[in-house]
């Protein structure tokens, strides 16, 4: 799908440019405390691979290995918990019959994510063989849906059996008894997961702990920037590929910001999903489960933002407007976009709309201050609401279904969605050899980590974006985080 070709030099960059310095950018970066290295468990995929396209436009592979979902599933799941499930809630699964159960799933996906999960849908209601029936109903607002269930968890009404959910939702549903524990059914020896299927998921998933499990990942999209390689190869700087490291950020943006020509290095997009992933980036760890506390005011959160700041007072960096980065990125005003895996096929469709020649281009992690890529993932669970047991084990039926690799791996195409399972890349092979930067994502899903689970709902992250917004402006980084931790915490 990603298809794109090799601009000249001459093309990516201008001569005789006035390079803003980034020694002032780079005094921001000292204090940068070092993350702990994740040790990975599964094979990635090189850190970036090139898009490119012959004269006749057909894809060409260049730079980049596919993952191996034999050598990926390597994870040792936890041991299953031997508590027994609550019979009030679960019943006797043994004895449970699902035949003829309807069970509804509210969510929230229209166009064609809602067409493939409706054909997802339809194939298990064809193919069961207790003749279960899964009803999918989409809401057109998600704040409705959330809502409907907290107004029927607190009134008892009827509730779906399957709800997606933001973990900030998750955890209001939690406090209202109205989610069931799915690790029974994860774990259980006749309707749940093998360990070698356990050892499958990433450990975003976090099916191999014995902790309660509230939500499975629906889909999840991740922060990254994308990369100008002709235009990056250019500017001579000291180190081969995407910057990897804060240090190396700096220096290229600040190497490709031109002024007169109205260049800059970076472009900030103020969302939440790109505040959190800057602060993971640099080793930020901003709750505490122990004491479900948020501190956003810490040095690694400080020197992140500082870092952003201080690049948008060198004119090295910009703060982005709406969605137009993209095209600011096609056209070559700059040289990193901001966004996540979703704008992949809009990246690229601006980088042909805007180019007789597409230039080559490519994605890689935030620059990160450990030895391994800090990747924040975004996105919805689903979570199996409490009705009665032969509903809800109808609805994990469908659930171990659509967490087959096949069906992640169909329902990952949609939207250049992440899937739950390394196997499904075994399903992904002519996808990832159309859109080699969709692979390359994929690889980086073993150092994947969820965002936090921020409650209060939009009020709480309108609040990530506006405190993000005033750092952007130029407001002391340190008084706003402060701010910032009072307000979520409240």
């Amino acid at each position: 799908m990603l298809i794109v070709s090799v601009c000249g030099l001459a093309a990516c960059r201008p001569v005789d440019t006035v390079v803003p310095t980034v020694t002032t950018a780079l005094a921001q970066i000292t204090a940068v405390p070092t993350a702990t290295p994740v040790t990975p468990t599964l094979t990635a995929v090189p850190p970036t691979a090139t898009h490119t396209t012959t004269p006749t436009q057909t894809a060409t592979q260049t730079a980049t290995t596919m993952p191996s979902p034999t050598a990926t599933a390597t994870h040792t799941p936890s041991p299953t918990p031997t508590a027994t499930p609550d019979l009030a809630v679960y019943g006797r699964l043994d004895a449970l019959d699902p035949t003829g159960v309807t069970a509804v799933f509210w969510h929230n996906y229209d166009g064609y994510a809602g067409r493939i999960l409706g054909d997802i849908i339809a194939d298990f209601n064809q193919n069961n063989s207790y003749g279960i029936t899964i009803q999918p109903l989409y809401w057109q607002r998600f704040n409705y849906l959330v809502d409907a269930v907290q107004t029927g968890l607190a009134e008892g009404e009827d509730l779906p059996a399957l709800v997606a959910a933001y973990p900030d939702h998750t955890v209001s549903y939690v406090a209202g008894e109205g989610v069931v524990d799915v690790r029974p059914y994860l774990t259980h020896p006749t309707y749940g997961f093998t360990p070698s299927d356990l050892a499958d998921f990433f450990p975003y998933a976090q099916v191999q702990s014995a902790a309660p499990l509230y939500g499975l990942p629906l889909h999840r999209t991740l922060e990254m920037l994308y990369v100008n390689n002709g235009w990056l190869a250019s500017l001579d700087l000291p180190f081969v590929g995407a910057p990897q490291t804060p240090a190396q950020f700096a220096q290229a943006a600040c190497a490709a910001a031109d002024p007169a020509q109205r260049r800059v290095g970076y472009e900030v997009e103020a969302s939440s999903g790109s505040f959190l992933a800057w602060i993971h980036a640099f080793g930020g760890d901003v709750y505490d489960e122990a004491s479900q506390t948020f501190t956003f005011n810490t040095p690694a959160a400080v020197a992140a933002m500082m870092l952003l700041q201080q690049l948008i007072q060198d004119g090295c960096a910009a703060p982005a407007s709406g969605f137009t980065y993209q095209d600011n990125f096609a056209r070559q005003q700059t040289l990193l976009g901001p966004g996540t895996t979703r704008g992949l096929y809009f990246y690229d469709r601006a980088v042909h709309n805007f180019n007789a020649q597409p230039f080559s281009w490519s994605v890689s992690p935030l620059p990160h201050s450990g030895e391994m890529p800090a990747v924040q993932l975004s996105g919805p669970n689903v979570n199996v609401l409490r009705t009665d047991p032969e509903t809800q084990f109808a609805a994990w039926l469908f659930l171990a279904y659509f967490y087959s690799p096949e069906v992640q791996a169909r329902w990952a195409q949609v939207n250049s969605y992440l899937p739950a399972r390394a196997a499904a890349a075994s399903y992904l092979e002519d996808t990832f050899a159309a859109d080699p930067a969709y692979a390359t994502a994929f690889g980086w899903l073993p150092y994947a980590v969820d965002p936090p689970p921020l409650t209060g709902q939009y009020d709480v992250w309108r609040a990530l974006v506006d405190a993000y917004s005033r750092i952007l402006q130029n407001e002391d980084v340190t008084a706003v985080l402060q701010a910032l931790d009072e307000t979520v915490n409240e």
